[in-house]
């Protein structure tokens, strides 16, 4: 991947923007007026005229970060590596969360999420770059949905025109000890990659203290490798789309909201902000989320039933009300909830699990409707209030993608791997790059050497510019661990990683030696290349075969990478 003027390349072409141009334009609602709370959220912690950002309890936060750390036993001079370095961090990673709740426990969690809702990361941070800002404020608020102060029914009716003063205040601790939490966050990941740190000056800022870089170019070509692909993973080992040609009633109307949309450039995103709200429905087949989880059965969970109905509840109450039509905006299209009343929502799910036909007619472990909704508030996906209920619709998005659970052993393992080889197929033949007439014989094929013994098989193809793109694709699962940089989860990976790149060249210089074993006539000029594909980017040593560059991607790289290089194209 080429790096031009410091940034990596928008990795979609202009016609597919274009065509993502035109899908907005018929699901977007217009722009609600700015209630007071979002007026007086707009940029509360940028010092008047001069555009410098500032936190009011940073110095606070900080002389307490440094107290624990002296307590924990990390000295400023102190370099931090290997696993007990990683141990120390991770010790002041959950200190800073544990203040976290503590904030985040001064106000309801419907108080939370309509100042959650509210906030535009480059509004409230924007001396900062907006990813990094994203980033702090994610930390800042990844506690508050777990608050234990109860929501209050004069909170839903004031929450349009009223907001404490206090809640800046609150705002601005959570912000400092979530910028705090997101460096040692970044530190934590860093030294689980195998670099040696210290964690300089006030703000807990890591210090590369090796004596080489090779650790840091690592870590620089991973994190511009997760920039490339928006930071899109997927350990499901599919490839979701939205709705598709298959039965209707696997279709169900989700929720997407426009500033984490990679099609969307930030001057683009800027005009439509100023006509329409952010949020916008957006029909998914439910059965791409997780194929295998269809046609094995194992996978589908409580929570995919609940989040589900939740979802189908929420387009029902809609469209009850003709609020469904694209002129008809509202709080679910400004801030991505709606409120309903409460009876009206247990009704829907005391009629059982939406899309019976898929997800069962029945709730599973024998659920009963209030156990469902005790799990939905649990998830904060449904908050109680008064005789009401207010849907997160994107929490109830959110909660359905990663609701799916993975086989992990049997006949199911085999049938979520077997998914992800036809994904990454299928994927490629949505590009440029599907090969076309007897190239698609070698998708599938099992390579044989002189002697009759199999070499391996092809799990799929692609063909771009005179190249014969082998491909094997590898349904690894990152875990929960790997997505926290957890040592032992982050070797794990980039081992695995590696063993699989050595492997398919090893392969691969066998069928070059020898590619009358594909079966098949190849193009005048036609090069053989080798490529492993995994579910999602990992990280691996800078030196590695799992690191070389392969035209625009690395031997080892996620689908998300390779269909984004082929659509550039």
């Amino acid at each position: 991947m080429r790096v031009e003027d410091g940034q990596y390349p928008h990795p979609f072409g202009p016609d597919a923007v274009e065509e993502f141009a035109d899908l907005l334009g018929g699901t977007l609602r217009p722009r609600l007026r700015r209630d007071f709370p979002a007026w007086i959220l707009k940029a509360p912690f940028v010092e008047a005229n001069r555009g410098m950002f500032k936190l009011r309890f940073i110095p606070k936060w900080q002389e307490w970060a440094a107290t624990e750390a002296q307590r924990i036993g990390i000295d400023p001079s102190d370099v931090l590596s290997g696993e007990a370095g990683w141990n120390q961090l991770t010790l002041l990673h959950d200190a800073l969360r544990v203040q976290l709740r503590q904030i985040a426990d001064r106000r309801s969690a419907l108080n939370w999420l309509v100042i959650t809702r509210r906030i535009n990361p480059t509004d409230l941070l924007p001396a900062a770059r907006a990813s990094s800002s994203a980033a702090v404020l994610s930390f800042a608020l990844s506690e508050v949905v777990s608050s234990r102060r109860p929501s209050k029914s004069a909170e839903l009716i004031t929450s349009r025109w009223w907001l404490s003063p206090q809640a800046l205040t609150d705002l601005d601790e959570l912000c400092s000890v979530g910028m705090l939490l997101f460096n040692v966050y970044n530190a934590r990941r860093r030294v689980a990659k195998g670099q040696s740190l210290r964690l300089g000056g006030p703000h807990l800022i890591p210090e590369v203290a090796d004596t080489d870089d090779i650790v840091e170019r690592a870590i620089l070509l991973y994190d511009g490798r997760l920039n490339f692909t928006g930071s899109r993973s997927n350990n499901l080992g599919s490839f979701p789309r939205t709705v598709t040609d298959r039965r209707e009633s696997a279709n169900i109307i989700t929720w997407a909201d426009l500033r984490s949309q990679d099609l969307v450039s930030r001057d683009h995103l800027a005009q439509l902000l100023q006509k329409y709200g952010p949020v916008f429905p957006l029909g998914t087949n439910i059965e791409d989320l997780a194929p295998p989880a269809f046609s094995s059965g194992v996978g589908l969970t409580l929570e995919t039933q609940a989040a589900a109905t939740a979802l189908s509840a929420a387009w029902t109450y809609l469209a009850d009300r003709g609020a469904t039509w694209k002129s008809a905006p509202g709080e679910w299209s400004q801030y991505g909830y709606l409120r309903c009343p409460r009876d009206w929502f247990i009704a829907r799910l005391e009629d059982g699990p939406a899309l019976p036909e898929l997800l069962g007619s029945s709730w599973h472990t024998g659920a009963t409707a209030r156990g469902v909704i005790t799990l939905l508030a649990r998830e904060q996906v449904v908050l109680p209030v008064g005789r009401y209920f207010v849907v997160d619709l994107t929490g109830a998005t959110s909660l359905l993608m990663r609701s799916f659970e993975r086989a992990k052993e049997g006949a199911a393992a085999n049938a979520w791997g077997s998914s992800f080889e036809a994904a990454v197929q299928e994927a490629i033949d949505t590009t440029p790059w599907k090969p076309s007439g007897v190239l698609r014989s070698v998708i599938g094929k099992k390579v044989k050497d002189d002697n009759g013994n199999v070499i391996t098989d092809i799990d799929a193809v692609a063909f771009h510019a005179g190249t014969l793109w082998l491909i094997s694709a590898k349904a690894f699962q990152a875990g929960p661990d790997y997505a926290v940089g957890a040592y032992d989860a982050v070797r794990r990976i980039a081992r695995k990683a590696v063993e699989a790149s050595e492997q398919w060249n090893g392969y691969l210089e066998r069928i070059r030696r020898r590619p009358s074993a594909l079966g098949v006539h190849l193009p005048d000029g036609c090069t053989l290349e080798g490529l492993v594909v995994m579910p999602f980017v990992p990280y691996v040593p800078v030196d590695s075969s799992a690191a070389k560059p392969v035209g625009d991607l690395c031997h080892v790289s996620s689908i998300h990478e390779l269909i984004a290089v082929a659509l550039r194209t």
